[in-house]
């Protein structure tokens, strides 16, 4: 019996190469992952993703009517993101981080705060070539070019800081250095021209040397005019392109853009800090090319009003006027231009704390302002773009007021709200004598007595009466003393102004005595003459300061003022009375001099008389 065949061996089992499955998977999956990556990087980058999100829309809409989506098709990401920063690590937190916020809800609570690199603008395809430069950009009668306001022109900047050193040096020169600090102080504080240069003017006042106003207006335009020019360099293209801009530079309604220009930050710039026509505010800095057309001054005139304005010409005749003759004749643009401005921009602490509320971030502020403290917080707020010019700066309106019907004329407005306009400095005087404070012969003095409950100028002056000029004024009379304290008070009004009427004649008089001397006194030493000069200049301000603010605003602080100009006056007149004796003295004890001078006085020969050739007494010359 044959034995049975042995089974065959079965092969070995296949053993699973699960690691080789495993990576196979992971690459797929990676692969997977990339082309997800690919496919979503791709789609989030289009704008109309952007534009999918509700609190976008806006933005969206308004960069499909701006230039570069409308018809460049630039893409959001191009701009908002610098170059190479789109794909790095910190740039995708950025927008999973806004992702979040959004699906939170906690986003568009506020408007977004985009941030455009200046980098974003200058790649090669966008203005890298920098032809926009220099090109020149016409929008109604102003001529615009990027050169003139993106590049610090060193030898422009230079020119300023040699000018202002010179103009310093000459007011070291003329007033000491002392007074030439407080004016070079007062010219850097960043507040409104007029009351700038009212200031430097009253440190002016105290000069021994006078000094022009054109001089001190000079000396603050230049100390602006340097941290303006370095401020440039700061510059953000966002500065002035920005979202939302509705208003052209003409004025004219346009479509909200999401990156044109919003012609209030022209006016923030230019018009910040100047005075009318004055240094960044010149109008022609920006209006180089005049109207052309002629304006109408008036129509022919009837025959009646040429003979009432003894003007007969003017009836047969229309007249009209145009730009170029009027600059011809060195007309200030104020006089018909004076409502094309309106508003300030200037910052406040209160506009900084909407923003910052700890105390921290107000380290070295100080008021007035100064143009210093505005160049450091430029410094950390623009190049960074942590805020727009509106967020800080109030805007600037600046156009022509038209008037509808003419009957109730609109463009005077501005003149008539604005006493200053008209009357500079207008109750200086008054504030001065209220404040105790103004005069050089009295240090300091109390304020009115008035101030401890806060009485303002209403309190006294109740009355309304009609000026010389036919205008309505409000006056002080008694019952604003009665009104309050009583019936005690009702003659102390007239006291008080008897009592300063003949103190103030005093020193009226005993100070035209002191001048009279002065004025007499020929021979004269030369520091005598100084020293009388100064004590009756000052003791000139003094009096001036009570005659035009009227001592009843502070009547204990006018009396010490009059009497020290009564003093001054009286020490003036010393001072020559003592020089006179000194000086007859000097020739009672010295005859033979005195007499030497007179023989010097009387010529030894014959005075030729010029006209005939002859001797004085008739004989022949030789």
């Amino acid at each position: 019996m044959t034995a049975p065949a042995a089974a065959p061996t079965p092969p070995p089992p296949r053993k699973r190469s699960w690691v080789k499955r495993t990576l196979i998977g992971l690459i797929g999956g990676v692969v997977a992952a990339a082309a997800l990556l690919g496919v979503a990087e791709h789609e989030t980058a289009q704008p109309d993703f952007c534009g999918s999100c509700h609190i976008m829309e806006p933005y969206h809409e308004s960069w499909a009517a701006d230039l570069h989506g409308g018809k460049l098709d630039i893409a959001c990401v191009d701009c908002h993101y610098a170059p190479g920063e789109r794909t790095t690590i910190k740039a995708k937190l950025r927008g999973l981080s806004q992702v979040a916020s959004y699906v939170s809800g906690r986003y568009g609570a506020t408007r977004p705060r985009a941030h455009v690199s200046n980098d974003s603008c200058m790649t090669a395809k966008c203005h890298g070539d920098l032809t926009f430069m220099e090109k020149d950009i016409q929008v109604g009668t102003v001529h615009f070019k990027h050169a003139n306001h993106l590049q610090v022109d060193p030898e422009l900047l230079k020119k300023v800081e040699s000018d202002l050193a010179e103009m310093k040096s000459a007011l070291q020169e003329a007033v000491g250095d002392e007074l030439t600090a407080a004016l070079e102080s007062a010219a850097r504080e960043a507040g409104p021209f007029k009351d700038r240069i009212a200031r430097m003017v009253k440190l002016a006042s105290g000069a021994p040397t006078e000094i022009e106003l054109s001089d001190l207006e000079k000396l603050s335009e230049l100390s602006h005019r340097g941290v303006r020019l370095t401020q440039l360099a700061e510059i953000q293209c966002t500065n002035c392109h920005s979202y939302g801009a509705r208003l052209t530079m003409d004025g004219h309604p346009a479509p909200a853009h999401h990156f044109s220009v919003a012609a209030t930050t022209c006016y923030t710039c230019h018009f910040n800090n100047e005075g009318f026509n004055v240094g960044t505010n010149s109008c022609l800095m920006c209006h180089t090319q005049l109207p052309q057309g002629e304006i109408l001054v008036h129509e022919e005139l009837t025959a009646r009003e040429g003979e009432q304005l003894k003007t007969p010409e003017l009836t047969k005749r229309t007249v009209r006027m145009n730009h170029a003759a009027i600059l011809e004749r060195n007309v200030d643009c104020i006089s018909c231009h004076a409502d094309v401005a309106s508003d300030d921009a200037q910052v406040t602490r209160r506009d900084c704390e909407r923003c910052h509320d700890q105390e921290k971030f107000f380290e070295g502020w100080q008021e007035p302002f100064t143009v210093d403290l505005a160049a450091k917080y430029h410094a950390e707020h623009v190049p960074q773009q942590r805020a727009k010019c509106q967020d800080c700066h109030s805007e600037i309106q600046h156009a022509l007021i038209r008037d509808d019907d003419g009957e109730d004329p609109a463009f005077l407005a501005s003149v008539m709200a604005n006493c200053a306009q008209c009357h500079p400095n207008h109750h200086q005087e008054q504030l001065e004598l209220l404040l105790g404070r103004g005069a050089t012969g009295v240090v300091h003095g109390d304020a009115n007595l008035m101030f401890g409950a806060r009485t303002n100028c209403l309190g006294c002056h109740s009355a309304t009466l009609v000026d010389d000029h036919g205008g309505d004024v409000v006056k002080a009379t008694e019952s604003g003393c009665v009104a309050c304290h009583g019936d005690q008070h009702s003659d102390k009004f007239e006291q008080w102004k008897l009592g300063l009427e003949l103190i103030q004649g005093d020193a009226v008089d005993a100070f035209d005595s002191a001048q009279a001397a002065l004025d007499g006194s020929e021979t004269l030493p030369d520091e005598v003459r100084l020293k009388v000069e100064a004590l009756l200049k000052d003791a000139r301000t003094d009096l001036q300061l009570v005659q035009r603010g009227n001592g009843v605003h502070n009547v204990t602080y006018a009396i010490e003022v009059l009497d020290s100009v009564t003093e001054r006056a009286q020490q003036a007149k010393s001072m020559l009375e003592e020089a006179q004796r000194e000086a007859e003295e000097a020739d009672a004890a010295n005859p033979d001099a005195a007499a030497d001078g007179d023989d010097a006085a009387t010529p030894a020969d014959p005075v030729e008389d010029a006209a005939t050739g002859q001797d004085a007494d008739g004989g022949g010359g030789n």
